[in-house]
């Protein structure tokens, strides 16, 4: 995937002024919420609300759509809705996933159409959590997976300590990074706190995870800017590529900044040089 995917700010459906929030977002996905943030008696109303945009705005900016679950009749209304009205976002993202065989039919649904959705699941239940392995392995149009803590917590009647959250944030990203899969993380759902917002990524950056979701505007920006490298791992990482790219070298190893490097770094060290390009172009241009 070779889109940014570090900040996904969500937004009801249903919130007013929908249009120009999305146009006057920096967030590299905008996510449209017709799941949880939408009462029961209100989720056909806004399905429609949808049908309002222009045609301009599906193909002009990075939009995702969470559905209902699958396995709820509100998650099939959901689907059998976009496809009658042809609506095609970005990235279709489907909640408490817990199993293979529903990613399995949206991919052969979505297949049939045409479209070039990008699915990515939330695990948040326990079913799903113990399943992820055979959800990702089993599940072939799976682009990545987000992990949803709340859900997770309500799920077992208490909030997940700090300690027990980071092994399941783990178990997440080796699931996901394994199959070759992002992996995106849960919110902070601590609006006026910087620190602890800064302290998640970071925790999470050190286990692969590529993004995470935002709930309010004001944490996009710092999601963006800690998900993307750093001057001074882009120097490091030119540095890497150069030394070993040396036409004098006897192997294929060599020493930057006293640390012994070779091919494995030589990967990362490009994967992060596409990262930034794609940043740039972000910075340049607005959209990727």
């Amino acid at each position: 995937m070779d889109r940014l995917a570090r900040s996904w700010l969500c937004i009801p459906a249903l919130k007013d002024g929908l249009e120009e929030k999305i146009a006057q977002s920096v967030a590299d996905i905008v996510l449209l919420d017709l799941e949880d943030s939408i009462p029961e008696s209100k989720k056909q109303v806004a399905r429609e609300r949808l049908l309002s945009f222009e045609s301009d705005i599906w193909r002009q900016y990075d939009l995702a759509i969470r559905v209902n679950a699958l396995s709820r009749p509100e998650g099939v209304r959901d689907l059998v809705f976009l496809m009658d009205n042809n609506i095609v976002p970005k990235y279709l993202v489907i909640p408490k996933v817990e199993s293979p065989g529903e990613l399995r039919i949206l991919g052969e649904l979505i297949s049939v159409t045409g479209a070039h959705t990008k699915i990515f699941g939330i695990v948040e239940t326990l079913k799903g959590l113990r399943g992820i392995d055979a959800i990702i392995n089993d599940s072939v149009n799976l682009c990545g997976v987000i992990l949803g803590s709340a859900d997770l917590s309500a799920e077992i009647s208490f909030r997940i300590s700090k300690t027990a959250l980071m092994q399941i944030k783990c178990e997440v990203a080796l699931a996901a990074l394994s199959a070759g899969l992002k992996v995106i993380d849960t919110p902070c759902f601590n609006l006026s706190c910087k620190k602890q917002l800064a302290d998640e990524i970071e925790s999470v950056k050190a286990l692969g995870y590529s993004g995470k979701i935002a709930i309010h505007p004001a944490q996009v920006g710092l999601i963006n800017t800690l998900f993307s490298p750093t001057q001074e791992e882009l120097r490091k990482a030119n540095a890497i590529i150069a030394s070993l790219n040396a036409s004098e070298l006897p192997t294929a190893i060599a020493s930057v900044g006293g640390e012994m490097v070779g091919p494995p770094f030589e990967h990362l060290a490009k994967k992060l040089l596409a990262t930034h390009q794609l940043v740039l172009r972000k910075d340049n241009k607005g959209v990727v």
